[in-house]
């Protein structure tokens, strides 16, 4: 350990000292063994006389053992503060640094800490019990005091990702029933990381109206063709306008736009839907000569914030999309039933788009599971030449070096971080006034990063081994708690990728595979 001040040691004359010259040492400033493997080897130094004399604590004098005074030159590190918190029902006792969440100290301990959204103040998934030491904790930032809000907490119960410390605590985890212990044990064993990615995205459901009258009077085979033509014939219009489709939900379509190209992504969403009723009524035309009856269809768009990412198990895994969106856009497309409408997009979606469209008639109602009233636009037409955008770039050659299309900007807020898969690897993005790109791994065991903790110091905290990385350079901080010096060797940069903002994305250059 060095220092930024000598030590005043009494010398006997004629005795024999060793002088510690590595910085391990714990007897300061004498030698107790730590340099050994090192390149260091002790000062040995005897006393001329019999007096008190100042030997150099922060190892840069000139003149060894002794103090040269280029400790005033010297900006040594600062002994960062550890608390005590006792966790339960785990009943263990952790340290916690003031630089660490509650759930960054609880992961590097090897406690089963959930946290679905990545610890990014999300979700609830990582909330605790304080049962002592309230007092201890910082208060709730803006994005802790949003949720609190939303669900009710009292005071007490706090999200582990946002809470930070000033004296030591007692905690319980919340989330403890069976199935939450079996898949914390499942995520201990692979290493937690964050269930998706949210992204801001037009959802477009698409319905059936009079299906079951048509399909009572045919067979099963006869019913089983027809959905198959008319959802390939959806599925060419939302592919062309740049949308995918997500599920089929019995007859009804679930489509998403702006996954891989955000600009435009409501128009195309509304163009599409237009499309779709052109090419229903064309379709009509067909099943009315070849069964002697026909269906129509009613569509719903809206736009709003989603999480993105995988659910199911094992293999029914499946990329989808979740959360208020998607739900409040399956209601807009049944409330077309109760109004006698084919196609309804939401404020958020005209916002966006009513320079280019036309409108029919608007609406003002309250949704079902709703309180408020909202306004709904019936949409006739679009307006020709509205769409400019033809061609998906996802890839690009700048100055002779190939870079690759991540994030529209927009979507990367100050502060956040978010998961790219990009190649096949894991990259993670972080807005701090600029933005960054790193490889999604800690290099001390290749773990996810996704997870870790952004300090104040432009740096990352590796969620399971107490490393930290500067984000900007690489750097190494602290690799295993540790000052970097004392694993001379051993200690490897984190993987920083280039990045520039371009046409409303961020780009980064493409990883060495």
């Amino acid at each position: 350990m060095t220092t930024d001040t000598p030590f005043p040691i009494d010398l006997e004359k004629g005795s024999d000292y060793y002088w510690c010259s590595c910085g391990k040492s714990k007897n300061q400033p004498f030698c107790d063994g730590s340099h050994k493997g090192s390149d260091f080897s002790p000062k040995k130094f005897t006393a001329v006389k019999t007096e008190t004399a100042y030997l150099c604590g922060c190892k840069k004098t000139s003149n060894s053992p002794f103090c040269d005074g280029s400790h005033n030159n010297v900006k040594l590190p600062v002994e960062e503060k550890i608390f005590s918190a006792l966790v339960q029902p785990d009943n263990r006792e952790i340290d916690i640094t003031e630089e660490e969440s509650i759930l960054i100290a609880s992961l590097r301990n090897n406690i089963s800490h959930l946290s679905a959204c990545g610890g990014t103040g999300k979700c609830s998934t990582c909330r605790i019990e304080i049962l002592d030491g309230l007092e201890n904790c910082h208060p709730r930032g803006e994005l802790e005091e949003r949720l609190a809000q939303k669900l009710s907490f009292p005071s007490n119960i706090r999200l582990g990702c946002q809470t930070k410390l000033t004296g030591n605590i007692s905690f319980r985890r919340l989330l403890l029933d069976k199935r939450d212990a079996d898949l914390n044990n499942q995520i201990t064993e692979q290493k937690l990381e964050s269930v998706g990615t949210i992204r801001n995205l037009t959802i477009l459901f698409c319905d059936i109206k009079g299906f079951t009258p048509f399909s009572e009077s045919l067979s099963a085979y006869d019913v089983i063709f027809i959905l198959n033509r008319y959802f390939s014939i959806m599925r060419e219009v939302i592919i062309r306008h740049g949308g995918e489709v997500n599920n089929y939900i019995g007859d009804a379509v679930m489509a998403i736009f702006g996954l891989k190209e955000s600009r435009q992504q409501s128009l195309r969403a509304v163009s599409a839907s237009v499309e779709m009723l052109k090419e229903m009524d064309q379709f009509k035309s067909y099943l009315k000569k070849a069964y002697g009856r026909d269906f129509d269809i009613r569509v719903g768009v809206h736009y709003g914030e989603v999480i993105s990412g995988s659910v199911g198990s094992g293999d029914d895994r499946k990329l989808t999309v979740i959360g208020d969106a998607v739900n409040i856009a399956s209601r807009i497309e049944a409330i077309n039933k109760e109004a006698g409408t084919r196609l309804l997009i939401s404020e958020t979606v005209y916002d966006q788009v009513k320079d280019k469209i036309s409108v029919r008639n608007y609406l003002r109602l309250k949704l079902r599971g709703t309180s408020n009233l909202i306004t709904l636009h019936e949409v006739s037409d679009i307006n020709i030449g509205a769409l400019d955008l033809n061609v998906t770039e996802v890839e690009r050659t700048i100055e002779g070096k190939v870079w690759f299309r991540t994030l529209p900007i927009v979507e990367l807020n100050l502060g956040e971080k978010k998961k790219y898969i990009l190649n096949e690897k894991e990259i993670l993005l972080i807005n701090e006034g600029e933005v960054y790109a790193i490889e999604n791994l800690c290099p001390h065991m290749d773990l996810p990063l996704d997870i870790g903790q952004i300090t104040d110091k432009a740096t990352i905290l590796c969620p399971y081994h107490k490393s930290e990385f500067c984000f900007k350079s690489g750097e190494v901080k602290k690799w295993v708690g540790k000052r970097p010096e004392e694993y001379e060797g051993e200690c490897k940069p984190l993987n920083t990728i280039s990045v520039q903002k371009h046409e409303d994305y961020i780009w980064v250059q493409m990883l060495n595979t």
